[in-house]
């Protein structure tokens, strides 16, 4: 497995509680730019519609040598899950308001996948907590 993007604000930002493989349309320009590692998930979300999980926002830098048409690199591609792991995902973010965020893309057997995650937004006071564990925790470890 190679790991081409990791979304590293996640920790800091989510509180995680679940996490899924799933696989991801993508064209033929797209993969090659992903594969140069061309792309970021920083600011990227996925969401329900129509009983279908799309990601949003989610940046692939243009292939330099497409000659094909322009591809949008923020346009909504569709995610590649089971039915019905789709619809127990819906009904934990509607019942306990959770939010569904890309963790890495990686590369498993020559196929792209995403890790996606079922997560709880942090509030402020909730993220000094974990700068304070994490410093603490380098603190005890360089004595």
């Amino acid at each position: 497995m190679k790991i081409l993007f990791s979304n590293k604000k996640i920790n800091l930002n989510y509180l995680i509680l679940e996490r899924y493989e799933c696989g991801i349309v993508l064209e033929g320009s797209e993969v090659k730019s992903l594969i140069n590692a061309n792309g970021s998930i920083d600011e990227a979300f996925a969401i329900i519609s129509n009983q279908q999980l799309y990601i949003i926002n989610m940046y692939i830098a243009p292939y330099l040598y497409n000659t094909t048409a322009k591809i949008d690199s923020y346009r909504r591609r569709k995610l590649l899950m089971h039915k019905n792991e789709i619809q127990k995902i819906s009904y934990q973010i509607k019942k306990q308001h959770l939010t569904l965020v890309p963790a890495k893309i990686y590369i498993q057997n020559n196929v792209i996948k995403i890790e996606i995650a079922l997560a709880k937004h942090k509030n402020s006071k909730d993220k000094r907590e974990t700068i304070k564990d994490r410093d603490a925790k380098r603190e005890t470890k360089k004595y």
